[in-house]
Formats: structure tokens, sequence, C-alpha cells
């Protein structure tokens, strides 16, 4: 079960990541300036999503599966919770 577990997390984090790539694209094709923003600046990204909403609902459904996917992952591969300090 670990080792399915670590196969599904591997899955989501690689699906989890095209998506990203994916919403980087897009935002490339807008502009440099929002491909810059969406890269380094905290919660430009979602101005982005909101502003550009019909291009980047793909990208964002696709990141957010993987997501929920490799969360599933890390729970049957019984991976702990990262503590705060």
């Amino acid at each position: 079960m670990t080792l399915c577990g670590y196969a599904i997390l591997f899955l989501g984090v690689i699906v989890c990541l095209y998506g990203q790539v994916r919403f980087l694209v897009v935002a490339y094709k807008r502009s440099l300036w929002w491909f810059f923003g969406c890269l380094f600046v905290p919660f430009v990204d979602w101005v982005f999503i909101f502003l550009n909403f019909n291009a980047t609902i793909g990208p964002f459904a696709i990141s957010i599966c993987g997501m929920i996917v490799a969360f599933l992952g890390a729970w049957m591969a019984g991976v702990p919770p990262v503590a705060g300090s």
C-alpha cells in the first residue's frame, strides 16, 4: 500500500506541475509582465486567473486535480503532515 501511495503521490505532483506550466504559458502569451508577475510576485496569479478566467480554467483545473491526487497518494503512503513551529 505504501509503494502504491508513493506512485500516486508522484503522479499527482507531475500532473500539478504540468498544470502550472500550462498556466504560465497562458500568462506568457498575454504578456511578459504577467508571466514574470505570476512567477515571482505572490497573489498575482490569482488576479490573472480572475481576469482571464476563460483561458486559465483548464490549466487551473488540471493543477487542482493533481493536488488532490497528490494528497490522496500522500495519505495512502502515510506521509505525515508538515508540523509548523
